[in-house]
């Protein structure tokens, strides 16, 4: 399908990502927030965009000056939703939060419409019994920082017909994605099934006072040769999502390890606005985080 508006509904950390690089790849792309504080809150987030594209993709200026134009922002979902190909929803990991939008949302698209959740953990048959668009609705999970790990994982409910799955494939193509189709509903898609197990495990030494962040990362560094620790990627990630992702968890399972690593980044962090990279502090401070100095990680 050839895509001539694509609507990201959230301006988070990963959507304002893929709004831009939607925006980036040549399509007409509208950024929605619930609130004018929030959508100006995003401009501020689309704005670092720049630097980056720039340093790691070697985007011209001419590039960055296209994309920019192409990009619109709006706390008003009627207008947002209006003539739209594809909605991609990008909303918090809450599915009460999604659930409301799709409600919203349901009066103002068509069946042609092609709508995609950014869901890191919930499945799409978790959430297509209130999707407006059932027979068009599918998952589609990006990595942090789209535009170098352009990955688009594609799962779907059973019964979702070929061609929407097909669909999908297209618009992933089309922002310059390299798409990976989970055949089978799993929590976490392929990428996030082997790291947030991983992320988990170092929350919990944290939580449980066996170690401390800065150690955790600078001993999973060396042993692995990565030039981030786990606690380097939940800055990445942002700290909100990881508290809503362990708050499922817990949900899911009833360990209460996950809670009491939500509680701890609640109260550490999250409430004094350390959310990670986005607000310039998390475990780390940036834009020149620690475990960037090549002596982090020396005796």
């Amino acid at each position: 399908m050839k895509v001539n508006k694509l609507v990201v509904l959230g301006g988070g950390v990963l959507g304002s990502q893929i709004a831009y690089q939607s925006a980036y790849s040549g399509i007409p792309t509208v950024i929605y927030d619930i609130s004018d504080d929030a959508v100006d809150a995003v401009k501020l987030r689309v704005a670092t965009f720049t630097a980056q594209y720039k340093h790691d993709l070697k985007a011209s200026d001419e590039a960055l000056t296209a994309a920019d134009s192409r990009l619109t922002y709006t706390s008003d979902l009627t207008k947002a939703a209006l003539n739209a190909d594809v909605i991609i929803e990008a909303v918090p990991e809450r599915p009460a939060i999604k659930e409301d939008v799709y409600t919203k949302l349901k009066p103002l698209i068509t069946p042609d419409t092609l709508l995609l959740t950014n869901s890191s953990t919930l499945l799409p048959s978790d959430l297509i019994q209130f999707a407006p668009n059932a027979q068009r609705f599918l998952a589609m999970h990006f990595a942090n920082q789209i535009w170098i790990h352009n990955v688009a994982e594609i799962m779907w409910a059973q019964g979702t017909p070929d061609k929407a799955i097909d669909d999908a494939v297209d618009v992933a193509k089309q922002l310059h994605m390299i798409p990976i189709k989970i055949q089978k509903e799993v929590s976490g898609y392929v990428m996030n099934s082997i790291f947030l197990p991983m992320i988990y495990a170092a929350l919990f030494l944290w939580a449980d006072g066996n170690s401390d962040p800065h150690s955790i990362d600078k001993d999973w560094m060396v042993s692995m040769s990565v030039d981030r620790g786990p606690f380097g990627f939940l800055d990445l990630m942002g700290l909100r999502t990881a508290v809503n992702i362990a708050k499922g968890y817990y949900q899911q399972t009833n360990d209460e390890r996950y809670q009491r690593v939500a509680d701890k980044l609640e109260n550490e962090y999250v409430s004094h606005n350390k959310l990670g990279a986005e607000t310039g502090e998390g475990f780390y401070t940036y834009p020149e985080p620690a475990y960037t100095d090549p002596k982090f990680i020396q005796p």
